[in-house]
């Protein structure tokens, strides 16, 4: 009997228990070097704390004697007791130049009432001037006779501020309340990005300032509900819903500091999507006195995690290596007596192989060096459908015929001798044995490195449904080219007609645009006989004149009627010049135009009919303004809406009749906008206005194309042509260009 000798392993839980020991070594460690950190974090962050109260008391102290001086303005009371407006405007004025020297957010008067009277905001859309802010604390404080302070978010800017309000007397009486709101925002943005996040409390706990918009009307702790409904009724945070922080945890870790843990939203790196992650942060507060306000700094403590976390991988990859190092040990010993049980394996192995080669379904036979049949499977004898038993000793060449095509590589193969390099070659054939059906089969043969002698391994695979298959897809295939080439020449006669189509709706709407220029030139025929007619007539007059004038010998004013006729030939053909060059065709090509060029030329066609309906044009001042584009299509579109505001004009039947031409300069683009007095654009007219042959005229006046053909040419010329309503009355076209610079053509050079 053998005995075993080999010695016993040592139990496993002694080496899991020395491993569990020595983590939690390296864990206590580094509990004990994360304390040591935070705890310096502290004391900087007691300085840093203590430098920005000052900073914050400093800032807001400078405002809260503004109110004071505002009341003691004589131009305040004059205002408060008189109410003249003109005393108002002036006031408003002062309001905002203070405001813009002081930096303050808002500077307001209110009236005994609580109605705001003044304010430096007065410009804006949400201005305090008329506003009743008689509910407000400050108000009612200052009322009283005493300086008032409040906190809270505005009812109408909806921005939060802090206010600091003063009495007006006039004598011994109350007449009205200065107030200076400040905005909390500047310091915000003054402490972003300082390595922490500061929030200011107030006095509930709400955070009413942050450098994190996302904490803002938050609380760190619980309101109970009286607390949230007497907030609610004040009114101090408006419409804002009070929550409390998403804080998960709070450990204490000194007298004036503590750990709290929070989930907040962090966007993942590299992809666009959120995902919620537990910070942690210390937290330390100190008093605002002057607010009443409480200023708490949160330090993220991430760095110092993830330098705990880098030493206890360092010290834990030691033990790691130092236990993988005393495991390869032991495997390797455990390899060499399993080295001896692969031996008596590999026997057993051997006789499975056998087994396995015997009941594969596919074809196989050994060669020897000369490629010879040494052996086969049964699968050889189930493909040509008979025994084999004849074959042993034959040549490969026997039963396979290599198929047409693969010869050179199957012969190159064969003739091959050199044992330098195994070789695996596959081709095609038939397999055939007496006179059964010959088999097509695909066949590889791979030679075989034997420790004695050189032999060959010959797979067979039946191809009998694989050829049907690629049958069937060569037929599909040809089908498809077939369909193919009967589609592309469907395509390319579409492709044809397609093109001659683009080329005839090309010539239409030049057609069209022209068309148009005609049609506005027939519209101011009329003006443009009256504009000829009277210098025609002085024309006549000074000719008439002269003629007398030469017959008395007057030589001198002969000579001044004929330069009077020479003037008025000029004025003549510089109108039909105008006409002339308006009514031209010719394609959009963009070029450097003077704008002034441009509205002034449009003006001179149009001055006939605005001279004949009374109609008053104010011009703007175009000097160096230049676009891109094309000066004659430029002047058909200005043309085109000075038309239609005169029609508009006219339709409207006001006592104001006036078109206004606006120039706006902006650097990346020019605006030249035409403005009347007519009734404005309907819902409809601004939805369908530049569809074609639409028109908000009146029965038979005009086709519908003039704004239709105009969007049509600025859109050539880059640029783009809008509409709306004037909010002073009347409707308001704007043409947009691109501006020329020249550094522009310099580039393109």
């Amino acid at each position: 009997m053998i005995q075993d000798t080999r010695r016993q392993p040592r139990p496993l839980w002694l080496y899991v228990t020395v491993l569990l020991v020595c983590f939690v070594i390296i864990w206590r460690g580094g509990d004990a070097f994360k304390n040591q950190q935070i705890d310096e974090l502290r004391l900087n962050t007691q300085e840093q704390m203590a430098q920005l109260g000052n900073v914050i008391e400093s800032a807001i102290s400078k405002y809260q004697h503004m109110p004071t001086l505002l009341a003691s303005n004589d131009r305040v009371r004059k205002a408060l007791l008189d109410e003249l407006p003109a005393d108002i405007r002036q006031l408003n004025r002062e309001l905002e130049q203070i405001n813009r020297i002081t930096e303050a957010s808002d500077s307001y008067i209110i009236d005994r009432n609580g109605l705001t009277i003044a304010a430096s905001n007065y410009r804006l859309d949400t201005s305090f001037v008329g506003k009743n802010f008689a509910f407000r604390p400050y108000f009612q404080e200052a009322l009283g006779g005493q300086p008032g302070r409040y906190y809270a978010l505005g009812t109408t800017s909806n921005l939060r501020g802090y206010y600091f309000s003063y009495p007006v007397y006039h004598g011994a009486s109350v007449i009205g309340v200065a107030v200076v709101k400040v905005d909390l925002k500047q310091f915000e943005q003054r402490f972003n990005n300082q390595g922490y996040e500061f929030l200011m409390l107030d006095p509930d706990g709400v955070v009413f300032s942050s450098s994190k918009s996302e904490w803002l009307y938050k609380v760190m702790g619980e309101l109970s509900h009286e607390e949230q409904t007497r907030i609610a009724e004040s009114q101090r945070y408006f419409d804002k819903t009070i929550e409390t922080m998403p804080i998960v945890s709070r450990q204490r870790f000194s007298d004036d500091a503590t750990v709290i843990e929070l989930l907040e939203n962090v966007e993942a790196t590299g992809i666009q999507q959120e995902h919620i992650e537990r910070l942690s942060f210390l937290n330390m507060s100190q008093p605002i006195r002057l607010l009443d306000f409480q200023l708490a700094l949160l330090v993220p403590l991430k760095t110092i995690e993830e330098q705990i976390a880098l030493w206890r991988a360092i010290f834990a990859g030691g033990v790691t290596i130092t236990v993988l190092a005393f495991g390869l040990a032991r495997l390797r010993r455990r390899m060499l007596q399993e080295r001896s049980d692969a031996i008596e394996l590999a026997r057993h192995n051997q006789a499975y192989i056998r087994e396995v080669i015997q009941n594969t379904q596919a074809g196989l036979v050994t060669l020897d060096a000369n490629y010879r049949i040494e052996s086969y499977n049964p699968a050889v004898e189930h493909l040509v459908g008979e025994s084999l038993i004849d074959i042993i000793g034959q040549p490969l060449q026997q039963v396979f015929t290599v198929a047409p095509g693969h010869g050179d590589r199957w012969h190159a193969a064969l003739s091959d001798l050199s044992p330098a390099q195994p070789r695996v070659v596959t081709v095609e054939g038939e397999l055939r044995a007496g006179n059964r059906q010959a088999v097509p089969v695909e066949v590889t043969l791979c030679e075989m490195q034997l420790p004695n002698r050189r032999s060959h391994l010959v797979t067979f695979h039946d191809m009998t449904e694989r050829k049907r298959y690629e049958q069937d897809i060569t037929e599909a295939r040809l089908a498809l080219e077939q369909r193919v080439r009967e589609r592309t020449s469907d395509l390319e006669n579409a492709n044809q007609r397609l093109t001659k189509e683009i080329e005839e709706h090309k010539g239409t709407q030049q057609e069209l645009i022209q068309t148009a220029k005609l049609a506005v030139l027939g519209q101011l025929s009329a003006g443009l006989n009256h504009e000829l007619n009277q210098p025609l007539t002085a024309i006549r007059a000074f000719a008439e004149n002269g003629i007398k004038f030469l017959q008395r010998e007057r030589y001198d004013k002969v000579g001044e009627n004929l330069e009077q006729i020479a003037r008025l030939g000029h004025h003549m053909g510089d109108i039909i010049a105008r006409f002339k060059v308006f009514a031209r065709k010719g394609n959009v090509t963009p070029s450097p135009i003077d704008v002034g060029n441009a509205i002034s030329g449009a003006v001179r066609i149009m001055e006939p009919r605005f001279k004949a309906t009374n109609i008053r044009i104010q011009l703007p001042d175009t000097t160096g303004c230049q676009v891109l584009g094309d000066m004659v299509f430029l002047e058909q579109v200005l043309v085109n809406l000075l038309a239609n505001a005169a029609d508009a004009i006219l339709e409207h039947k006001g006592e104001r009749k006036e078109v206004s031409v606006e120039l706006e300069e902006q650097p990346e683009q020019v605006c030249i906008k035409v403005l009347d007095t007519g009734t404005g654009l309907s819902e409809e007219a601004l939805a369908r206005l530049f569809e074609p042959f639409y028109t908000s005229k009146s029965s038979g006046v005009g086709l519908g194309l003039g704004l239709s053909i105009s969007q049509r040419i600025v859109e050539a010329m880059g640029g783009r042509l809008s509409a709306q309503n004037h909010p002073g009355g009347g409707a308001e076209f704007c043409v947009t260009l691109k501006p020329y610079r020249r550094e522009q053509l310099v580039e393109e050079i």
